[in-house]
């Protein structure tokens, strides 16, 4: 979570709203090396499941190709 007073971040991302002013719900998943591993860009009336933000980090986490609907303990394919 961070705060965007000059909207640069939401800018750059693809998700600032310019003729509002107001950036749509954006979820980024950024790995060490600074690539986006996982992007999400809601709509402002869609809210985001936090299980579900947690599962994709588990997932990539494993460095396998995980299935549809995966949960960790789960094999991989």
């Amino acid at each position: 979570m961070g705060s965007d007073i000059t909207r640069e971040a939401s800018r750059s991302y693809g998700v600032l709203l310019e003729d509002k002013g107001i950036a749509q719900r954006g979820l980024f998943i950024i790995d060490p090396d600074g690539i986006i591993q996982y992007a999400v860009v809601t709509n402002l009336d869609v809210g985001r499941s936090v299980e579900e933000t947690l599962r994709v980090l588990q997932a990539l986490q494993t460095r396998g190709l995980c299935p549809l609907d995966w949960k960790p303990g789960d094999k991989l394919l």
